[in-house]
C-alpha cells in the first residue's frame, strides 16, 4: 500500500466501508494526512454473507459508525443511512448507479401469451427468494396474470422451482442486454423488500438498484415493501411507484389486475416511472454529485 501511494500519489483515499480494507484506507488516509471519502452502501454489518455471526454485529456497526464519523466525506446510499449514522458535516445521499441497458435487435425474452406480465430482476435468494415464491404461487392459480423472474442462485423449494422454470416463470441468470429484452415485455415490475423483523435495519438503510434501473423503462413499478424500508419511503415523496406495504401477496394481485385494467392509472405509473428517472434517479445527477464533491474536497484541502 505505502508503494502505491508513493507511485500514485492520490489527493484522496476512497474506500467501501464495512470491507476488509476500509480500515487500511483509515490508516493510510491518516498516515499520509490525505483526506478520507467513504461509500456507505449497504449495513455490512448485518448481512450474513459479510460477517453475520449476531455475537459480532454490534461491535461491527460501532465501528461501521466511528469510520462514518472520521470520514472527511461520505456518500450514503439512502436517506435511511444518513440518518441512521447520524450526523455528520459532509455527508451526501447518492443513490446506486443504475446500470445500462439497451434491448437488442434480436429479442430474447420469453414468448408473450396474452397475459399481464409482471417482471422481477435482481436477487431472488433468502428473504427475497421467499417473498417471490409466495407470489409465484398466487399468480399460480391465475388465468390472466404471470410472472417472470430473472436472477441467478434461486434457493426455492425444489418442486416450486421446477414448475417455475417449466413454466418460464424462473429464467435464472442472464447477461445484462438479455435482461433489457425481458425487462422491455414487462407490462409492470416489480420490487421486493422485505418484511421480516430480522432484517429492518438493512430495509431501512439499502436502497436496491433495480428500482433505478427499472424507471428507465418507463413501465408502472410496483414496489412491495414496509413503510419504513428507504425505497418506499422515497416513493412517498416523489412518486415513481405503486406502494404495497403488507406482506400478503394477494394484494400484489389485485394491484397488478388493477393497472391491467385501469388505463389512466397504467399511464401515470408509466409517466412517474420516468420522471423519477429524469430527476432524482438520473445517472448523470447522481455522477454530477460524486465527482462534484470529491473535487470540492480535495480543493478544501489544498487551501488550508
Amino acid at each position: 500500500m505505502e508503494d502505491a501511494v508513493e507511485a500514485f500519489r492520490p489527493q484522496v483515499i476512497l474506500t467501501l466501508a464495512g470491507c476488509g480494507l476500509s480500515n487500511l484506507a483509515r490508516k493510510t488516509a491518516q498516515r499520509h494526512r490525505l483526506p478520507l471519502a467513504g461509500l456507505f452502501l449497504d449495513w455490512f454489518p448485518v448481512m450474513r454473507g459479510h460477517y453475520g455471526h449476531k455475537s459480532t454485529r454490534g461491535t461491527l456497526s460501532r465501528r461501521y459508525r466511528k469510520l462514518y464519523a472520521e470520514c472527511d466525506l461520505a456518500f450514503c446510499t439512502s436517506d435511511g443511512m444518513q440518518e441512521i449514522l447520524g450526523p455528520h458535516p459532509n455527508s451526501h445521499v447518492i443513490y446506486p448507479m443504475p446500470g445500462k441497458y439497451r434491448v437488442t435487435a434480436g429479442n430474447t425474452c420469453p414468448t408473450r401469451t396474452g397475459r399481464f406480465r409482471l417482471v422481477y430482476v435482481g436477487s431472488v435468494e433468502n428473504f427475497y427468494g421467499r417473498m417471490l415464491c409466495s407470489l409465484i404461487e398466487k399468480v399460480e392459480a391465475t388465468s390472466d396474470l404471470e410472472i417472470v423472474v430473472v436472477g441467478p442462485k434461486a434457493d426455492w423449494p425444489k418442486q416450486l422451482l421446477e414448475r417455475a422454470r417449466a413454466r418460464g416463470a424462473y429464467l435464472g441468470f442472464k447477461p445484462p442486454e438479455e435482461t433489457a429484452d425481458v425487462l422491455a415485455s414487462a407490462d409492470a415490475l416489480l420490487v421486493v423488500m422485505s418484511f421480516e423483523k430480522e432484517h429492518e435495519l438493512f430495509m431501512r438503510t439499502s436502497f436496491t438498484t433495480k428500482f433505478l434501473d427499472y424507471v428507465a423503462f418507463g413501465r408502472p413499478v410496483i414496489l412491495w415493501g414496509p413503510e419504513y424500508s428507504a425505497p418506499v419511503r422515497v416513493t412517498r415523496r416523489h412518486g415513481g411507484a405503486a406502494v404495497i406495504s403488507s406482506d400478503d401477496a394477494g394484494a400484489v394481485v389485485s394491484l397488478c389486475r388493477q393497472i391491467a385494467g385501469d388505463t389512466a392509472l397504467n399511464e401515470e405509473l408509466s409517466k412517474q416511472a420516468l420522471q423519477l428517472h429524469r430527476t432524482l434517479f438520473n445517472p448523470d445527477r447522481l455522477q454530477a454529485i460524486f465527482v462534484g464533491e470529491i473535487e470540492n474536497l480535495v480543493a478544501a484541502r489544498a487551501n488550508q
